[in-house]
């Protein structure tokens, strides 16, 4: 697992708009299989499973907290965590809603594990 929080990232002014670099330590592939958004609602809950072979990005929309590998880890909105493969994660009870993009690395249909 490795998080990134935006907070910690300057802002650099350019001509008309305003950006910060978010992964500039963590490799890329040059190409990303899937990118989905998911949304939480307040009380749900996803059980703990892990995947295999894909790494998945999480880029928080709003914030919330999503547990990995025993470790809960809170996302404010524009936080980055990456789960690598074999790494279990879920959240147990949703406390407010929460959504985020998942772009997904090496995305296969029968990857899941759910434990």
């Amino acid at each position: 697992m490795r998080y990134h929080s935006s907070a910690e990232r300057p802002w650099q002014n350019g001509r008309g708009y305003r950006k910060r670099r978010l992964l500039e330590d963590f490799p890329l592939p040059a190409e990303v299989s899937l990118v989905q958004e998911v949304q939480f609602k307040k009380g749900d809950a996803m059980p703990p499973h892990l995947h295999k072979v894909q790494t998945e990005v999480f880029y928080a929309l709003a914030p919330g907290s999503i547990t990995i590998d025993g470790i809960d880890v809170r996302m404010g909105r524009g936080d980055i965590l990456i789960c690598e493969p074999g790494e279990v994660h879920g959240m147990s009870l949703v406390e407010e809603d929460f959504c985020f993009l998942v772009l997904k690395i090496d995305y296969c249909e029968d990857d899941t594990v759910w434990l």
